[in-house]
């Protein structure tokens, strides 16, 4: 339950080595390419001085196709390659003592118990600085990684995301929080009165328990999760800590907020027990010629095939074509008619927000340029958070990425945003607790 209405700030580092930011003017200078973490490093250590809750990474277990293959994948580097994030924040975790992290696992590939054990051993490891990022996989790629010939159907994922987070809710109360002993005098390691089994078994696991390891520092990792369909907003009622969410406009911020207020009510919760990361991105500029400056800079950086590669993926079509100056509202059309694209949300998001005119090429280039998010001086960016946070309920904060590259973007934000927000009393000056629990949903 997160009780101050202060704003919380997560970072998000998913892909600023893919889709041509790694290319920015700047942007990875003086670093080993991707796979090195000193980049990494020395964003948790920029991070923590700016005194951000966490560090976020997404990740899909696949390789998308555009056309039926993976080269055009590989070649512009379109989400591509993605190494799996776990080791990476437990590194980013050796050099910092507050900072948490945000890593991704699916509940439709894998299983409860191995996800529980998996993040409660790293939660002894960072000294309580994990969070579970509780994916619904929606990709044909990473089905087929996964042993399934394509996407499962939509339903059938979220019946097994609920029973999923039920096996891990069981697992991760099987151990009390005072049941080890460590006695040296006797050699009792633990009270087996504190102890259980789960003896579980439903329509896609069945699991004995208990989890084989001492409480976790938080008791249950932080979890956050996303995904707008009704029922992804019912599972982020009953289970999440905090939702990952972006409308695209403000009234469609507040009824993301109302459903997932009326979700948490009908799962016996309250509002305040889940908070949402509004997904932003910002610049930091001394003024409107430098901020027209970095947008063309980064317009410049991105190769003109990669943007119709990524929508192709954005949209999850399994390689269908796109033809880029074909409308978007006709592409949707033919789309819906064959059957042929899994991801129907993002899909009607770009029918809900381009007019007839507007052409697949325009629409993907849209998706990746800087316009759109925070940007302007550190006072003019502070105005904007508040009134948005304040707007939208105050109850939660924001996920953030910089419209420039890394990790100057990051940077700037700490030592010109971050005190002017404290400064306002918008922001905290010190970390409240050790873990992120505490300093993400008790303060």
């Amino acid at each position: 339950m997160s009780l101050s209405k202060k704003i919380h700030l997560v970072a998000d580092l998913s892909l600023i080595h893919t889709l041509g930011k790694w290319r920015y003017p700047g942007s990875w200078a003086g670093y080993a390419p991707y796979g090195n973490p000193q980049i990494y490093l020395d964003l948790a250590r920029i991070l923590e001085q700016g005194k951000f809750d966490g560090a976020f990474f997404a990740d899909v277990a696949g390789t998308p196709l555009f056309e039926g293959k993976p080269e055009a994948t590989v070649e512009w580097g379109v989400a591509w390659p993605r190494h799996d994030p776990l080791p990476m924040a437990i590194a980013m975790a050796s050099v910092t003592r507050h900072l948490g992290f945000i890593t991704t696992m699916s509940m439709t590939y894998h299983h409860p118990f191995n996800v529980a054990r998996l993040y409660s051993s790293v939660d002894h490891v960072t000294g309580g600085r994990i969070a579970y990022n509780a994916v619904v996989s929606g990709f044909p790629q990473e089905a087929q990684n996964f042993g399934y010939d394509t996407t499962p159907d939509h339903e059938w994922r979220y019946r097994r995301a609920e029973e999923f987070q039920e096996v891990l809710d069981k697992l991760f109360r099987s151990v009390d929080p005072d049941a080890m002993l460590w006695d040296r005098e006797t050699g009792r390691v633990a009270d087996p009165a504190k102890v259980r089994r789960i003896d579980h078994e439903g329509e896609h696991f069945k699991v004995m328990g208990p989890l084989p390891c001492a409480p976790s520092p938080q008791g249950r990792p932080v979890q956050v999760q996303a995904g707008g369909s009704a029922s992804g907003v019912k599972l982020a009622g009953r289970w999440a800590d905090f939702q990952f969410a972006a409308s695209g406009s403000t009234e469609g911020d507040r009824k993301v907020r109302a459903d997932l207020d009326a979700a948490a009510i009908a799962a016996g919760r309250t509002p305040r027990d889940l908070g949402v990361l509004w997904a932003r991105r910002f610049d930091v500029v001394s003024g409107p010629e430098e901020a027209a400056y970095n947008r063309q800079r980064f317009v410049d950086s991105i190769p003109k095939p990669l943007a119709i590669v990524f929508l192709s993926q954005w949209w999850g079509l399994d390689g269908y074509y796109l033809d880029p100056e074909r409308t978007v509202h006709d592409t949707v059309a033919e789309v819906k008619a064959l059957g042929v694209g899994p991801n129907w949300s993002y899909i009607d998001n770009a029918v809900a927000h381009t007019d007839l005119t507007t052409t697949v090429g325009d629409y993907a280039r849209s998706r990746l340029n800087p316009d759109g998010g925070w940007v302007g001086t550190a006072e003019q960016i502070a105005d904007l958070m508040e009134a948005e946070h304040e707007t939208l309920g105050a109850n939660g904060g924001f996920m953030i990425a910089p419209r420039v590259g890394v990790p100057q973007g990051f940077t700037r934000f700490v030592n010109e945003v971050v005190p002017e927000l404290q400064r306002r009393g918008l922001y905290r000056t010190e970390y409240e607790g050790s873990t992120m629990r505490e300093n993400m949903c008790l303060y």
